[in-house]
């Protein structure tokens, strides 16, 4: 029998919502925490059908998919796939069954997945833990309150339950950690930008082609547009500076269920011209393209509380492009950016904030580029993709042996 073949060697599950093929595309990590999984376990990865085949599978990595299909370029379809997902549940839980692994890993937020498969398959369960997905698709409906409050207590419930929580925010790990969980079932690894596609480059052309100027003040945003971010508060606080100064001009990056509002709105004010919308662009590559194309990046969040603990994406992705990043004065951003070194920061919802620093930021231009030589080299030194495929690996492999 060969060490392969031993049926001592660990078994390790993934559930994804998105197929293998889109978790490539979506954690630049993922493909080297496979592969050091694989090299020490037996792993699977189960998950809803995409729009793609399985492609470059790692060795000792059974990939598996539920009858489910998902399309990741249509919002509608990831809303209505998302909920009929947790109908699938069962069938997942069987499958799991039959692997037998010591842990399964949920890649994402699932609020109650993870509890769910632990009842129905009695095996330990991790997961990925920050943002509050409900509250920032509904925290500024007026009717909310009550929901959010029973999805805040089932939260608590799951928690407790739970054997493991990755968090890319140290603030995030605080706030599971007082709800009762122990700080060893806790692990922060921060997210890790794809050097493939956030690097800096001339997009000159691309900014020309988005109707800017090289002496036009571009700000970006790329992400998913929900009401959590409060994108209309940035539209509209980049108005008023369009007002005061013609060559500012704002690019938004990504679509998601706010981006047919955003485009009503933009056609309401005088800057209608200057805003440019993407819609969901084909590769990240792209994405990153678009960053360079800028020159002020904005890791837009509101300030509810549900934002609080995160650490966006976004940031990091625009910072591996060299650019000038600014984020609103939060836990999980200000772990990330030291004002006026390596970024800058304004207050939350504070439109007269945020208006200040970039009249200061059009004034003092010739400091970008220290900013963002800055910003590049902390990505190099602290947010590299191998550092959080082993730390993710390491963790998982830790939490099915301990729990």
């Amino acid at each position: 029998m060969t060490d392969r073949e031993s049926p001592s060697l660990p078994r390790l599950a993934i559930f994804s919502r998105y197929c293998l093929a889109d978790q490539y595309d979506l954690a630049a990590e993922f493909k080297d925490m496979l592969k050091v999984l694989a090299g020490r376990n037996e792993v699977l990865h189960l998950s809803l059908r995409g729009q793609r085949e399985p492609s470059d599978v790692p060795a000792h990595v059974t990939v598996e998919e539920l009858r489910l299909r998902v399309n990741r370029n249509s919002p509608k379809d990831i809303l209505w796939k998302s909920l009929l997902m947790y109908l699938c549940l069962p069938a997942a839980a069987a499958r799991l069954r039959r692997f037998k692994p010591q842990v399964i890993f949920l890649t994402e937020i699932l609020p109650l997945a993870g509890l769910f498969l632990k009842w129905m398959t009695g095996c330990k369960v991790a997961t990925a833990y920050g943002d509050w997905h409900l509250h920032n698709m509904i925290g500024r409906k007026k009717w909310s309150g009550p929901i959010l409050k029973i999805a805040e207590k089932l939260d608590r419930f799951e928690a407790r339950r739970l054997n493991g929580f990755f968090c890319r925010a140290a603030a995030a790990g605080e706030r599971v950690q007082r709800w009762g969980v122990p700080a060893q079932r806790v692990r922060v690894v921060r997210d890790a930008p794809d050097p493939e596609a956030f690097f800096p480059r001339d997009a000159s052309e691309l900014r020309h082609r988005c109707g800017f100027q090289d002496n036009d003040v571009v700000l970006l945003y790329h992400g998913v547009m929900h009401a959590g971010k409060g994108l209309d508060k940035l539209m509209a606080w980049t108005n008023d500076l369009y007002r005061e100064n013609p060559a500012i001009g704002l690019i938004l990056v990504g679509g998601g269920p706010e981006q047919g509002n955003l485009k009503a709105l933009a056609k309401q004010l005088p800057m209608a011209r200057p805003i440019h919308f993407t819609g969901w662009l084909k590769t990240v590559k792209e994405v990153g393209a678009y960053c360079c194309a800028a020159d002020l990046c904005i890791a837009m969040r509101t300030a509810a509380e549900a934002n609080d603990r995160v650490v966006p994406g976004a940031l990091l992705h625009s910072m591996a492009c060299r650019k000038v990043v600014i984020g609103p004065r939060l836990s999980g951003i200000g772990e990330i950016l030291r004002h006026g070194d390596n970024g800058y920061m304004f207050a939350a919802d504070d439109g007269e904030d945020f208006k200040r620093l970039i009249r200061e930021l059009i004034v003092n231009r010739s400091g970008w580029a220290r900013i963002g030589e800055n910003a590049y080299r902390d990505i190099q030194e602290n947010y590299s993709v191998p550092a959080a495929a082993r730390k993710y690996a390491e963790a998982i492999e830790q939490f099915a042996a301990n729990g």
